[in-house]
């Protein structure tokens, strides 16, 4: 096999080859020879099908499947010959390899970028954690009596403000009945999409069970019945169960959470605001390193990584305009306006995916599978579903790889600010 690389580009390799057709016809015919051990045909011995057979029956697949190998081989060749480091396999598409005539190729593929690592551990940073201040630490504790409320009948006084009732809201517009959903659980302190807060409020509080509230309504933009988008309609809600919340005093949840007394809940309240704000700092600490180390970092970016992540984003964001009642041609005009700015984040996204990846092999920072396993455990939990049905849908479709360089960001997220120096604020 003759081989030649080139680099028409820093991420860039193009690779041609050619095979001699005498070459090619010795590993055809011992393909040949393999495949029919392996056939099973009436009228012959199993694993005794002659080539001249299997050629007549199978030969076009085989002689493609020879000379596949032949492109996996130039491809292992120039990747250990040149040290080249590929972004993805090539996808190639060789068209038909023809009998008695030399088999050539070329192809290309994406490469990594080549850079020097920098400076990475040992980065200077403003400390900005804040202090728990008494205030909060009450809030935290009133928050915690709302987490442990519960509802009791409303009785004659009907619905309070902060109360809450299950009922059926239903929409009209131009009297016809558009939209009825039963058992919608409502609170006069929040309203429903397209109608005025304050008049739902007046409307609903004092409601007992058995009574409605009609309020009227412009329908959103995104609404589902086409025709009444943006129209004027009423909404009626028929209260079947009014319920007040009632708070714990403080002694009771004291009791709830088993805090021995007042002192014990107080220091719960702030211990918990002090962990909430570690978690907070920390992650802001960490979105900060790593945008130090990207600045300080100039990489040629493989341009197919970078068009292929524009397109993922204006996809998105063409979507959420969609789903926003947006029309096709402000839809397309909003997206021409950011894809600068698309661009932009998906080349600072691409180096820092690079970058992780050269952390992690400087300080030898991998996956392992109990992670992986873990990670899985946890997103079939907050799916409420099964390990295994999150596991199988993940390697269908091939998302194992993604998962394991998520993983591995916020382990290298995590070394640098472990690594880092934080300072106080100057004053």
């Amino acid at each position: 096999m003759q081989l030649t690389v080139e680099r028409p580009a820093p991420c860039q390799a193009k690779v041609s080859f050619s095979v001699p057709a005498n070459e090619f016809e010795a590993e055809y015919q011992k393909a040949l020879k393999d495949v029919g051990r392996r056939m099973r045909i009436k009228g012959f011995r199993p694993g005794h099908v002659p080539p001249d057979v299997v050629n007549r029956l199978q030969g076009k697949e085989v002689r493609q499947e020879v000379a596949m190998r032949f492109v996996n081989q130039a491809y292992s060749r120039a990747i250990d010959e040149h040290k080249l480091r590929p972004l993805a396999n090539p996808s190639v598409d060789f068209g038909e390899a023809l009998a008695g005539v030399d088999f050539a190729h070329t192809f290309e593929f994406s490469l990594r970028p080549e850079f020097t690592l920098g400076t990475y551990k040992g980065l200077e940073l403003e400390s900005s954690l804040p202090p728990v201040v008494d205030e909060e630490v009450e809030a935290a504790i009133e928050q915690a009596r709302k987490n442990q409320a519960h509802p009791e009948p409303a009785g004659d006084a009907g619905l309070p403000e902060d109360g809450m009732a299950l009922c059926r809201v239903t929409l009209r517009h131009d009297g016809e009945q558009v939209w009825q959903r039963d058992g919608l659980r409502i609170s006069p302190s929040s309203t429903l999409p397209g109608v005025d807060a304050a008049a739902f409020k007046a409307a609903m509080t004092g409601k007992r069970d058995g009574e409605s509230a009609e309020v009227e309504l412009e329908f959103p933009a995104d609404f589902e019945v086409e025709s009444a988008r943006g129209k004027k309609g009423s909404c009626t809600v028929d209260v079947k169960n009014a319920f007040r919340v009632v708070l714990p005093n403080r002694e009771e949840l004291m009791k709830i959470i088993g805090a021995a007394d007042e002192a014990e809940l107080k220091k719960r309240a702030q211990d918990g605001l002090e962990q909430a704000n570690r978690q907070l700092e920390d992650q802001r600490v960490e979105t900060a390193l790593l945008e130090q180390v990207i600045a300080a970092h100039t990489m040629d970016l493989p341009p197919s990584m970078v068009d292929e992540q524009v397109k993922g984003r204006l996809a998105q964001l063409k979507n959420e305009l969609a789903g926003q009642g947006k029309g096709a041609d402000e839809i397309e005009r909003e997206a021409a306006a950011l894809e600068n700015q698309a661009r932009t984040d998906a080349e600072k996204s691409a180096k820092a995916y690079f970058l992780v990846e050269r952390i992690a092999e400087a300080e030898k920072i991998q996956v392992s599978e109990q992670e992986m396993v873990g990670e899985l455990r946890g997103i079939a939990g907050r799916n409420r579903t099964s390990f295994e049905e999150v596991r199988d849908f993940y390697q269908q479709q091939n998302l194992l790889p993604q998962l394991a360089m998520e993983i591995l960001e916020r382990k290298i997220r995590a070394f640098l600010r472990e690594n880092a120096k934080l300072v106080a604020p100057k004053v």
